[in-house]
């Protein structure tokens, strides 16, 4: 499990803040931040008093990624590589709740794949995003890529590894929102705040719908909220004829 010193839990009214801490290296991924990354998402999802959580890192930078120093070395080094990334990701793709993700400095290879699985995604006006691995004779995060900017847009960015400026991800839709250096973590408490005053039932459905139907086509996308609002619906039925509540939608 990772340190205190590289991975911070902080909770708030209704919300918590996980923090990657290790800005000294730019916030970069080790093995045990990724792991320990997944324990508190699941601490986070099991906890009813908080509705969603942001994710941020220590200054100056969000995430470069992961350690490269990590990388090479024996065989169980490598396949700590990829099961201890494969640990987090899957983590992230099963949070029930909602991201923020409040972003400062650089979000860089994996630090963009980690921003791009948060639904709420704030940055500073300097901020810089890449996915650079083809500058270092390495390929991957193509398809978060295009999940968030679709296919045209994606292909550029993940084939050249440019890095763009906090107002041009705005216009291409990796962000949300940007706003002035210093900023993003408060903004993106306030989000989180306005969020954790929701209706909870509301809010989780919202939210599976939101990940379920990422880059899915319209029928998909239409055919799985009619389900979803078949599921309420049938199941606000049950609740009255057992006399519980059904919720607040």
């Amino acid at each position: 499990m990772a340190t205190p010193d590289d991975l911070t839990l902080t909770r708030r009214d209704g919300y918590a803040i996980l923090t990657l801490d290790r800005g000294a290296k730019r916030n970069a991924l080790t093995f045990a931040m990724r792991r320990g990354f997944a324990e508190r998402l699941a601490a986070v999802a099991a906890d009813d008093a908080l509705a969603c959580a942001v994710v941020t890192g220590a200054a100056p930078d969000f995430c470069a990624g992961m350690d490269v120093s990590r990388f090479g070395g024996d065989a169980a080094n490598r396949r700590e590589i990829v099961e201890s990334s494969t640990i987090m990701f899957a983590a992230l793709a099963k949070f029930p709740k909602p991201l923020v993700a409040a972003v400062e400095g650089r979000a860089l290879g994996g630090g963009l794949a980690l921003l791009l699985a948060c639904d709420i995604r704030i940055a500073a006006r300097s901020a810089e995003l890449a996915m650079p691995e083809v500058k270092f004779g390495a390929a991957g995060g193509f398809a978060v890529l295009r999940a968030a900017v679709g296919d045209g847009t994606a292909r550029l960015l993940a084939l050249t590894g440019r890095a763009l400026a906090a107002e041009e991800a705005l216009r291409v839709g990796l962000l949300a929102e940007v706003v002035a250096d210093g900023r993003a973590l408060a903004r993106a408490e306030a989000v989180a705040a306005e969020l954790a005053v929701l209706p909870r039932r509301g809010l989780l459905l919202q939210t599976e719908i939101v990940r379920a139907t990422a880059g899915a086509t319209l029928e998909a996308s239409l055919a799985y909220e009619q389900e979803v609002f078949r599921r309420v619906v049938l199941g606000a039925a049950e609740d009255s004829r057992r006399g519980a509540p059904a919720g607040g939608l």
